[in-house]
């Protein structure tokens, strides 16, 4: 037996150890066991502290270029100045050409220009020095500066009662400047004003506040905000092209504006906040760095970047030891550049703000149990809102689909109008049918002339003037019946055109009307109906307007909030109702058509009337008899519901395409997505094939024996 070595045993024996040595090394084995693979992981701020030397609240920052060398400017209080060249990893404070707090700049070229609190403009030399270019007298509050051209002559300044200052190229001395007024229709406060070139500039400010001007700011027109911002003052505004606008209120309420010259503007519903439309938070600024990039300053240390217009906002984290409001950035390009802020902050970022994920894996979802158990939450949101507009969309097709069935198969005709009408009163009402009729015709026509359109451009005029195009149509239509009831002799007379022969009389209107509706919506696209009835006509966003001026503000739960808490659910079953009513109204007028037209003559010789007759004898068979048709349609709006995901709403082929964004699963992902639209499909069709089995006429249809 080999000797025992004395000490060692007592050393490493776990016997020997005391009872809290014991518990201590348990504890430690167990957190490392147990944390190990959270460590590493992570997530860091996308902004980096920079010393700046100040402490001086800074306002404002510019970045201008000089021989390939970008500098970046930023001025706050008490004529506080400072400057880098080394893309803000050093900072020079510069002396104070004024005392007073620097509250504006702006850039173009080489040309920096600056606006303090008591009016004063100055702007960089081209030796690097400031030149003081005089003040503006003005009793109001200044607000926000910018130069739109080289020199001393494209220099807007604007403020209080809506005040908008420009300077003149007419002054003989360079370094004073002489201002005049721009024309402005409105005389609220100006807060923020931005330019795309040296013609196209918007002005945002109190009360919903949006101007736009094409000819340098020397006149300025109004622009209709949404109505949610009208009580909001808009802050700040970016113009990155012709055809992206966005502004910010003081709210956190972002608004975007797709169409050149900035005609219609939208409040964007923002995803990430729970398709509410403000972001909750006081802003002060917004950069807008690309077509869809935007990057948010606000109060409390508050700072946000969007990737995709606003709908998703993420805030950012603020890096350690650092509190301030935040008050304008700089950027270099989309990525590169910085945001300052009270107390002397400045802050640099080279991913545009976004957070740093450190450390963290992308989970492998090659098993398809991990694979199910990441996305059947996100399947069954989806199927919920899929069902949820197709119930919608199916009963509200349904109703327009009778309606207009029994409009296209009403047989009043222009004839049954006036048929043993006195013909004095029949004239006089042409009379006046003509000249109501010539007068709409004519405020219609009058504005097409000013869409500048040519030739087969004329297509486009209800889209161009629908208002002016409506007066136009309605104003034919009823001037056409003004002279045919002028013209009536009581014969009903057919009005032969050359070897042609047209009987005005059997017009049924009813059945025209119904024709226009179904003709449009049976040969334009579903998908292009979709982003129409949501973006053109905003129809979600005018619904929760009413909705709110009429009862109150949308709960965030009840029956409310379920009907209307989001916009897309109430455009996509207009939509989906509207386009399936059209339809629906072929299938429902077939069934009418097969009843034999002895029913209907059986109800008027009871005493029925034509309505009362369609309600209590022909409709219900009618109904039984279209049910398969019918069942197949409704089997196509399920499908057809899969659009809605091109106006944001999240059903089936949305949570489908953001779950393969994450886990890079296509097959699997919208194999999952077709069987769960089989089962909504499926299970219509079975209800349907019962509701035909207890619905069937006795003695209709082929039997086979059974």
């Amino acid at each position: 037996m080999a000797a025992r070595r004395v000490g060692v045993e007592r050393i490493f024996s776990w016997s020997a150890l005391d009872e809290k040595t014991r518990v201590g090394l348990l504890v430690c084995i167990f957190l490392m066991v147990a944390v190990a693979p959270a460590i590493g992981q992570s997530i860091e701020s996308g902004w980096e502290f920079r010393e700046s030397g100040t402490e001086q609240n800074l306002n404002t920052a510019v970045i201008v270029e000089h021989d390939n060398t970008k500098t970046i400017w930023v001025f706050g209080n008490q004529g506080t100045m400072l400057s880098s060249n080394d893309l803000g990893n050093n900072w020079q404070l510069h002396e104070k050409i004024t005392d007073s707090n620097i509250i504006a700049s702006d850039s173009y070229a080489e040309n920096v220009v600056i606006l303090s609190s008591d009016g004063g403009v100055f702007v960089i030399s081209e030796n690097g020095s400031w030149t003081y270019l005089g003040k503006i007298d003005s009793t109001n509050e200044l607000t926000d500066i910018t130069i739109i051209s080289e020199g001393k002559s494209g220099i807007i300044v604007i403020g209080d009662n809506g005040n908008i200052w420009k300077s003149s190229s007419s002054s003989t001395d360079d370094d004073v400047l002489e201002w005049y007024q721009a024309s402005n229709p409105l005389d609220s406060k100006l807060l923020d004003i931005a330019f795309l070139d040296n013609e196209k500039g918007i002005i945002v400010g109190e009360e919903g506040t949006i101007l736009y001007t094409e000819d340098g700011g020397q006149s300025w027109d109004f622009r209709e905000s949404p109505e949610e911002t009208r009580n909001s003052d808009l802050v700040s505004v970016g113009f990155y092209n012709p055809f992206r606008m966005f502004a910010v209120s003081s709210e956190g309420q972002i608004l975007s504006s797709t169409t050149e010259g900035a005609i219609n503007w939208n409040l964007v519903e923002i995803e990430s906040h729970g398709y509410d439309t403000s972001l909750g938070r006081s802003i002060n600024s917004i950069e807008v760095v690309s077509a869809s990039i935007i990057l948010f300053a606000g109060s409390n240390n508050y700072l946000s970047v969007s990737l995709d217009g606003g709908n998703i906002v993420e805030t950012n984290l603020i890096p350690q030891d650092v509190f301030s409001s935040f008050n304008d950035h700089a950027m270099i390009d989309y990525q590169k550049g910085i945001v300052v802020g009270d107390n002397g902050v400045i802050l640099w970022t080279d991913t545009s703000g976004k957070n740093n994920l450190v450390g963290f894996e992308i989970p492998d979802y090659n098993n398809f149990g991990d694979f199910v158990e990441y996305s059947d939450d996100m399947l069954l949101d989806g199927f919920k809102a899929t069902v949820k507009i197709v119930g919608f969309g199916i009963l509200f097709g349904f109703i327009i689909g009778v309606l207009l069935a029994m409009l296209k198969t009403a047989p009043a005709t222009l004839k049954s109008l006036i048929e043993g009408k006195p013909s004095i009163i029949v004239r006089l009402v042409g009379g006046g049918l003509s000249i109501t009729g010539i007068y709409l015709f004519w405020n219609g026509f009058r504005g097409f002339s000013e869409l500048q359109l040519n030739g087969i451009e004329y297509i486009f005029t209800p889209v161009g003037d629908p208002h002016g195009f409506a007066l136009f149509g309605i104003g034919i239509t009823i001037t056409f019946l003004g002279i045919l009831f002028i013209s009536s002799d009581g014969k009903f007379s057919k009005i032969k055109l050359g070897p042609l022969t047209f009987d005005p009389w059997k017009i049924r209107p009813l059945n025209s009307i119904a024709t226009v509706y179904t003709d449009f919506f049976r040969n334009t696209p579903l998908i292009v109906q979709f982003m129409f009835i949501h973006f053109g006509l905003s129809l979600g966003m005018e619904a929760q307007a009413v909705y709110e001026n009429i009862i109150g503000p949308i709960g965030n739960d009840g029956v409310d909030y379920f009907l209307l808490g989001e916009s897309a659910f109430i455009s996509a079953i207009f939509t989906l109702g509207l386009n399936s009513g059209a339809y629906q109204c072929e299938t429902i007028r077939g069934a009418i058509s097969a009843i034999p037209s002895g029913q209907m003559e059986a109800g008027r010789s009871i005493g029925l009337t034509y309505l009362g007759t369609m309600k209590l004898v022909i409709m219900p068979q009618a109904i039984r008899i279209c049910i398969p048709p019918i069942g197949n349609e409704m089997v196509n709006l399920v499908l057809n519901s899969s659009l809605a995901m091109v106006i944001g709403y999240a059903e089936l082929s949305r949570q489908g395409r953001l779950i393969i964004a994450v886990t890079f699963q296509v097959f699997w992902a919208w194999g999952m997505v077709m069987i769960s639209y089989f089962v909504v499909t499926w299970t219509l069709a079975l209800l349907l094939r019962r509701l035909e089995e207890k619905t069937r006429i006795p003695g209709l249809g082929i039997s086979g024996g059974s």
